[in-house]
């Protein structure tokens, strides 16, 4: 099965569709901002599937320090 879906710019905050080669709806993303963003993907009937969420660079003030 080939998934198609258009991205739009800024389109982290979107809710937008997944469709099949046909041109039906399979998935729903619906991204929100966290610490990150984070998109959770969603079936048909609204269950949640999944979860794409960047992880946010850290940096540790004691390991960068020069002593």
């Amino acid at each position: 099965m080939k998934l198609v879906f258009k991205q739009r710019i800024f389109s982290w905050l979107d809710c937008y569709d997944i469709y099949d080669d046909t041109g039906d709806t399979v998935y729903t993303v619906k991204g929100q901002l966290s610490w990150g963003h984070c998109l959770k993907i969603f079936d048909l009937y609204g269950n949640e599937l999944g979860m794409v969420k960047e992880r946010v660079l850290t940096i540790d003030a004691e390991k960068c320090s020069r002593n």
